[in-house]
């Protein structure tokens, strides 16, 4: 029996977020480096594309192998720009893990403006107490915290939080 590209991907994913969910990145990345062929065989449209460049440069993150994170983070940022252009929500998702990388590195000045631009993006698109939401003005705050500006910080995790969790619409894919 013969398995389809589509479904190939989607066992290489759900085993690669297995073994990162135990910690075992060398796995993880070995899942993901196959979807992410797999991926790039359905072509450079496709929407799996995007998540398995995200996925490997989670593990490669994890790792700290920052410089192949950066690279395929920017490769999935510019794909969702060309795909859904910069006013989407999935651009600000690809936007906010790149920040995440900056913050992870301690480059504070790159990631604020990026953290900035996907929060105010997906305020726009998804709406501002969405759960997706908070979780980017979460990111922000630890950011503001890290750079010793806790009254900012402050401020924004009060918007966190009168979101709630009852507010909050349906998940948007983590940061």
């Amino acid at each position: 029996m013969a398995v389809n590209k589509r479904e190939l991907w989607e066992m290489y994913t759900r085993s690669g977020k297995q073994f990162m969910r135990l910690r075992n990145w060398k796995e993880a990345d070995r899942m993901f480096a196959a979807a992410l062929q797999v991926a790039e065989e359905l072509g450079p449209e496709d929407p799996r594309l995007g998540v398995a460049l995200n996925n490997a440069a989670h593990v490669h993150q994890a790792r700290r192998r920052y410089a192949e994170a950066e690279a395929l983070y920017r490769r999935a940022l510019d794909i969702a720009i060309r795909v859904h252009g910069r006013d989407h929500a999935d651009t600000a998702v690809n936007l906010a893990n790149l920040a995440g990388l900056f913050q992870a590195r301690e480059l504070y000045d790159q990631a604020e403006p990026l953290y900035r631009e996907a929060i105010q993006t997906f305020e726009r698109t998804m709406g501002d107490r969405h759960a997706g939401t908070a979780r980017l003005l979460g990111g922000y705050a630890a950011l503001l915290r890290r750079m010793s500006r806790d009254e900012e910080a402050a401020r924004v995790e009060e918007r966190v939080r009168a979101i709630g969790p009852g507010d909050a619409g349906a998940a948007a894919a983590a940061p």
